[in-house]
């Protein structure tokens, strides 16, 4: 969201204003200063943010028009909400409709079925009222279709993008950077999680022990607590919790592939950034995953622990086939750029306006 924002409001043919609730101001009426979005003008209304989200959502009130420009050509929400205007299309971005698949692991529990409900308050107006639809693959662009009878026509894949500092890293020599661990290590991002697949990577991890190799498994993000008290009991996985921005690129670049064994993805930026920086990205046959990393990536089973394990020892032995895996990933990171995003957006405004 801040990358679309920044380089929409960038651009010499547009002008940008945000519209957000008055409780975010500062003394000084700004954004918070860790804010990137802090310098962009603003408008506000004056009633808390979260109430006002939810009676958008269910009662299509109030209506936000007297708080828009009297010459707005478009009003954008680069996340998934639903706001009542009449004065200006709008636009939003739907990342996925994770909320409606039905043959994920969590679909029965009563806390998806209420997470099912409240999305199905509101997105059904968004998909016939809204004059387009950003979204972020062309699997999400297919499940709104075949869920939920979107039109197809309003629909735009734009996609993600991928900072600058992931593919810079990658012509750094990997002897200049400190690593977290001693021995050749796969990567995770996002934690262990039911949702990142943390069942799988845990028995990725028993069968590297049962194979005697001396891989082990790096998780940067926060982890479900029965996930972490699991890993305890696994030597060869280690828990960074969550860790700085910066420190990911480095991270990345010295791991020996990235492990991605998660059940559902909108898009997966972390392949992506994998690539970037060089690194091979081992992704589920799930989701979006197949789609973003085409034929750059490895695919794989995520409950064939076996081949699994043996992708991942064949990634460090073999420098030759990581090396193969390293230059076409990064050839295919190339086109995923937030100015592509961007002009991408831009068309989009111009031609469904």
């Amino acid at each position: 969201m801040n990358n679309i924002l920044l380089r929409l409001s960038s651009q010499e043919n547009i002008y940008l204003e945000l519209l957000c609730s008055q409780q975010w101001l500062q003394a000084d009426g700004k954004l918070d200063r860790r804010s990137p979005l802090r310098d962009i003008p603003l408008k506000t209304f004056p009633l808390p943010e979260n109430l006002t989200e939810r009676v958008w959502k269910l009662a299509q009130f109030p209506k936000m028009d007297k708080y828009l420009p009297a010459n707005t050509d478009w009003l954008f929400a680069p996340m998934e909400t639903y706001i009542p205007v009449s004065r200006c299309p709008v636009a939003v971005t739907i990342h996925d409709i994770q909320a409606f698949e039905t043959d994920l692991p969590w679909s029965n529990t009563r806390e998806h079925r209420w997470f099912r409900y409240k999305w199905s308050q509101w997105i059904y107006k968004a998909l016939a009222n809204y004059r387009v639809i950003f979204t972020v693959s062309e699997f999400s662009k297919h499940q709104m279709v075949e869920l939920l009878g979107a039109d197809a026509n309003k629909i735009v894949v734009v996609g993600n993008g991928v900072e600058q500092s992931f593919y810079d890293i990658a012509s750094i020599d990997l002897l200049k950077l400190e690593r977290p661990v001693n021995n050749p290590y796969t990567f995770i991002i996002g934690g262990l999680r039911l949702r990142k697949g943390a069942d799988f990577v845990l028995d990725v991890a028993k069968g590297l022990l049962d194979a005697n190799s001396d891989i082990e498994i790096v998780v940067a993000g926060d982890s479900e607590p029965e996930y972490v008290a699991a890993a305890k009991d696994l030597p060869n996985v280690k828990l960074l919790g969550i860790v700085p921005d910066n420190d990911l690129p480095r991270l990345m670049r010295c791991a020996s592939s990235l492990l991605f064994l998660s059940h559902y993805e909108g898009f997966g930026i972390p392949a992506i950034e994998a690539m970037a920086a060089g690194t091979p990205p081992i992704v589920s046959n799930r989701g979006s995953l197949p789609e973003v990393v085409g034929t750059a990536g490895i695919v794989v089973e995520p409950e064939d622990t076996a081949a699994i394990v043996d992708i991942l020892i064949q990634l460090e032995e073999n420098s030759q086939l990581r090396q193969d895996y390293s230059q076409r990933g990064k050839e295919h990171a190339k086109q995923y750029t937030w100015s592509r995003c961007v002009d991408i957006l831009q068309r989009a405004f111009y031609e469904y306006r």
